[in-house]
C-alpha cells in the first residue's frame, strides 16, 4: 500500500471520528444524572493529564463561527498574530481588551452549541494563536467539533457547568446579551484522567466540581499532536 493511500486513509479515519469525537461515555452519563458510576476512557500519550487556568465566561448560547471569526476575514491570509487579535470581535468588540486582562490566557468557557454556522477552520485556528488552552462549552455543533479537533484545539464538554455559570453569570444569545464576555474570578482546574473539572476562587477554595464528556481514543491524538496533519504525518511514520 502506497504512503498517499495509507495517508488518504487516515485522514478518513481522523474525520469520521472527530464528527462524532466527543462521544458520551457511559459511566459519565450516569455520573451528570447522580449516578455513582465513574468515567473510565483511558488517556493516550501526548494528551494533557491536567489543564489549569482562570476562567473567561462568554455565555451567549448558538455562538456561531461568524461571531468567533468575522467572514470579512475569510478573504485574506492573516498572520497568526493578526487571527488572533480578531478572535471574537463581532461577538464582543470588548473580547480582546477583556483577554489582555488575564495574566495568562483563559479557559473559555460558553453556552450550548458553540461554533455554529458555516464551517471555517480559522475560527479554532484563531483561538490556539491566541493561548487559549482550552474551550468548555455546554455542546458544539458537528462542524465545529470537527475542525477544532483537526486543528489540535482542546475542547470539552459539561452541560452542568454551563448551568452553573449561566445561574452565576448570565447568558443570552449572540445578539442579545448584557455581558458578552465576564472574567469570572474563577479558575478551572481539568483533571482528564478523572473526566471532572474542578472550579475554584481566587483563594482556592473549591466551589464546584462537574463532570466532563470524555473524548474519544482518536480525538485525543489529535489534540495530542496538533491536529490531522501531523497525526497523519505519525500514521505514515509508523506504516
Amino acid at each position: 500500500v502506497g504512503r498517499d493511500a495509507v495517508a488518504g486513509e487516515a485522514g478518513a479515519a481522523a474525520l469520521l471520528t472527530a464528527r462524532s469525537a466527543l462521544v458520551e461515555h457511559p459511566a459519565t452519563a450516569a455520573e451528570a444524572t447522580g449516578g455513582s458510576a465513574a468515567p473510565s476512557m483511558a488517556l493516550v500519550d501526548g494528551f494533557p493529564k491536567t489543564l489549569k487556568a482562570e476562567l473567561l465566561w462568554c455565555g451567549a448560547d448558538n455562538i456561531s463561527t461568524d461571531g468567533i471569526y468575522h467572514g470579512k476575514h475569510m478573504y485574506n491570509t492573516l498572520s497568526p498574530e493578526r487571527m488572533a487579535e480578531v478572535a471574537m470581535e463581532n461577538y464582543d468588540p470588548s473580547f480582546q481588551e477583556t483577554v489582555r486582562g488575564f495574566a495568562a490566557p483563559p479557559i473559555l468557557a460558553s453556552g450550548d452549541n458553540f461554533g455554529t454556522g458555516s464551517s471555517r477552520e480559522q475560527a479554532a485556528v484563531c483561538f490556539r494563536h491566541l493561548g487559549i488552552p482550552a474551550v468548555l462549552a455546554g455542546s458544539y455543533s458537528a462542524t465545529y467539533t470537527r475542525n477544532a479537533l483537526n486543528n489540535g484545539l482542546p475542547i470539552f464538554e459539561s452541560q452542568a457547568l454551563t448551568e452553573f455559570l449561566r445561574s452565576r453569570f448570565g447568558s443570552g444569545t449572540e445578539a442579545s446579551i448584557d455581558k458578552p464576555s465576564v472574567r469570572t474570578g474563577l479558575f478551572a482546574y481539568l483533571d482528564l484522567a478523572k473526566w471532572q473539572v474542578e472550579i475554584t476562587d481566587a483563594s482556592d477554595a473549591v466551589v464546584g466540581t462537574f463532570p466532563l464528556v470524555p473524548v474519544g481514543t482518536v480525538a485525543q491524538e489529535l489534540i495530542a499532536c496538533g491536529g490531522l496533519e501531523p497525526w497523519i504525518g505519525q500514521q505514515l511514520q509508523a506504516a
